[in-house]
């Protein structure tokens, strides 16, 4: 949906970073595997967005449902490819359950639907998963066929970029305030590929903890940052984490042996997605947690 886009300026919050402004237009195929998973009437978005009411507007997505979209090509394309070939299939395609057939180069004569450019049709499939949603895809796809005078078929797709969406590891990162030591088991876990995950960032509060050692030691890819709690807020400590964070692609959030209070900004904005490895019995066994509440 997304095709080109460019961010202007954007803010630290106590909530983290946001995004004051940015230039995008619909692009295909991007369009075809966002839009099936908008929930919110896209007449009532495109018409608040005229009026200048967009914020009137409650923008939701669905949740727990992902989207896959396949493009069947011609063959040859983006180079030389034919066209004028007769598509079959469609019908079969389109009635599967959670498949939505989009049409790009295609053209009717005598009532036949043909071909007439080198991105013929994106199917998009829907499911739990992603691994759910391309089955679904690649299902009604097995069904299409662009026949060339001689009964060739003509019909290109691409699996590998599914492949490396399905395979694509885990972004883990890292809030410690001590030695960190359980984390090791979590890196053998990645090193070993017992985990599909990888650690891409490790931040702690305090300088001289260990913990950032261990992020050093994983190379030089790997975010490792002290961040300074000196005159700032809870929440204004946290959404400063959240920027390191979110700067290094991260995913989902290990505390382990983290020595502070969290703010509610911190897990609201990290629900579902952060988990206390070390966790220890408060009030009675705080250690050095830092209790004090901005």
């Amino acid at each position: 949906m997304l095709d080109n886009f460019a961010f202007y300026s954007r803010r630290l919050t106590p909530n983290g970073p946001s995004v004051l402004e940015f230039n995008c237009r619909f692009g295909d195929p991007e369009t075809q595997v966002v839009l099936p998973l908008l929930e919110t009437d896209l007449y009532e978005v495109m018409q608040a967005c005229c009026n200048g009411t967009l914020n009137t507007i409650d923008v939701r997505f669905k949740e727990h449902v992902s989207a896959a979209t396949v493009v069947c090509a011609a063959k040859g394309y983006p180079e030389t490819y034919p066209k004028g070939m007769a598509i079959h299939g469609l019908e079969s395609a389109g009635a599967f359950e959670n498949v939505k057939v989009y049409h790009a180069g295609t053209k009717v004569e005598d009532n036949i639907t043909r071909c007439s450019g080198g991105r013929v049709l994106a199917v998009t499939g829907m499911g739990s998963n992603l691994t759910e949603a391309l089955a679904a895809s690649y299902k009604a796809v097995e069904h299409i066929t662009f026949e060339d005078s001689a009964g060739a078929n003509l019909m290109h797709y691409r699996t590998d970029i599914a492949k490396g969406a399905i395979r694509k590891k885990l972004r883990i990162g890292v809030l410690g305030s001590t030695r960190g030591t359980a984390l090791i088991p979590v890196m053998e876990a990645c090193a070993n590929g017992s985990l599909h995950a990888e650690i891409v960032a490790v931040v702690s509060n305090r300088s001289s903890a260990p913990i950032l050692d261990k992020g050093k030691s994983l190379g030089v890819t790997v975010t490792t940052k002290f961040v300074s709690s000196k005159g700032l807020s809870r929440e204004q400590f946290d959404a400063e984490c959240t920027s390191v964070l979110v700067g290094a692609g991260v995913e989902y959030v290990l505390l382990v042996g983290y020595m502070r209070i969290l703010s509610k900004s911190f897990t609201d904005y990290w629900s579902g997605r952060c988990i206390n490895v070390h966790p220890s019995l408060l009030p009675k066994h705080a250690g050095g947690m830092d209790l004090a509440v901005s």
